[in-house]
């Protein structure tokens, strides 16, 4: 018997049965209803897995109620130096899904189109990574489709599951109030794009947590880069401004991106860390862990957020009509290494 990428009448011609029948048994497979003989149910399923059948999508979304895809729409794209907490999250999201039985399809975000456009293909759910402008977002709160934003801003109709930066923040600020710093720096996002609602939240949790706290913030005065600049240059001259000159002995980072360039550039001016500043940072990834010295960090839940994203969507779409859109904030934490140490006076 030859082997190959099947078709259905490939594997009807086969099995000296109609394409109807094959599709009856492929169909029944799934759904546990038999029409047909054993042997001719078995003769089926042996040559459409020998010849590798795959049903059709296009087909299967036409011929049923119920598709079995999810759409995940706007990943930025698979980058060795990217992954962070919401690669993460679609990750468990993914898992979760597969596990009750659906199908994934991804859709990679394009300079051609809005990340959110409708998806080609009918699918049952879609998760929405990252949303920064509602807006974008019309299509699907008009569409009926049951949707999940993760990490992100959502519509009126969808539900939402982000991390509490707000709270993240506070939490990292505490901890480096109470190792006695009373003067800490906060390597914002300083692109003119940072749009992403985290970059305010973390921003009004630093400036608010100073009043509360009592601790002093250097004067930066830092010029914003460009939209879509690369973050290199950035790093030196925020060195020398926040700990040489303007004596801070603690930095707070957005992103764990940006304290191992810290780290790095510290390196390189003579200053070590936590000797001469503390560091913590955003997103405990495995890679802070490994970097020498270890680098405490605020510990973003995105396991938790793909799986209670996951968890939402299974829910909304088990719904004859669309329910009410949920939105939860999951608590953030803090896992302290190496990088922070009690303040020492200079």
């Amino acid at each position: 018997m030859s082997r190959g990428i099947g078709t259905l009448a490939e594997v009807a011609r086969q099995c000296d049965v109609s394409t109807s029948t094959v599709s009856r048994v492929l169909n029944n497979k799934r759904q546990g209803r038999f029409s047909v003989s054993d042997d001719v149910r078995s003769r089926v399923l042996r040559v459409a897995q020998e010849l590798q059948y795959r049903p059709s999508m296009a087909a299967r979304n036409l011929a049923v109620g119920k598709t079995m895809l999810v759409a995940v729409m706007g990943v930025a794209g698979i980058w060795s130096d990217r992954v962070g907490p919401v690669e993460e999250a679609v990750g468990a999201m993914a898992e979760s899904l597969d596990n009750a039985g659906y199908d994934i399809y991804v859709s990679f975000m394009s300079k051609r189109h809005s990340p959110f456009n409708l998806p080609a293909l009918r699918v049952d759910g879609i998760v929405a990574v990252g949303p920064r402008d509602v807006n974008m977002l019309a299509a699907l709160d008009q569409s009926g489709v049951p949707y999940v934003s993760i990490n992100g801003l959502t519509g009126e109709r969808g539900s939402a599951i982000s991390p509490d930066d707000a709270k993240g923040t506070r939490l990292a600020l505490k901890h480096l109030y109470d190792l006695g710093h009373r003067r800490i720096a906060y390597l914002d996002h300083w692109s003119i794009d940072a749009n992403h609602p985290s970059v305010a939240e973390r921003r009004r949790a630093y400036y608010e947590s100073s009043k509360e706290l009592g601790f002093s913030i250097p004067e930066m005065n830092l010029p914003m880069l460009p939209a879509n600049s690369a973050w290199d240059p950035f790093y030196e001259p925020f060195v020398r401004r926040a700990i040489i000159e303007e004596k801070a002995t603690a930095v707070l980072s957005y992103s764990h991106q940006g304290a191992l360039s810290l780290l790095r550039t510290a390196h390189d001016l003579g200053l070590n860390v936590p000797r001469d500043f503390s560091l913590v940072c955003f997103n405990n990834e495995p890679v802070v862990r490994l970097a020498v010295p270890s680098i405490t960090a605020v510990d973003v839940p995105s396991a938790r957020m793909g799986q209670v994203a996951a968890e939402i969507l299974l829910r909304q779409m088990s719904l004859e009509q669309p329910g009410e859109p949920v939105r939860l904030k999951l608590d953030e934490s803090l896992v302290v290494r190496e990088s922070s140490a009690p303040a020492i006076r200079r």
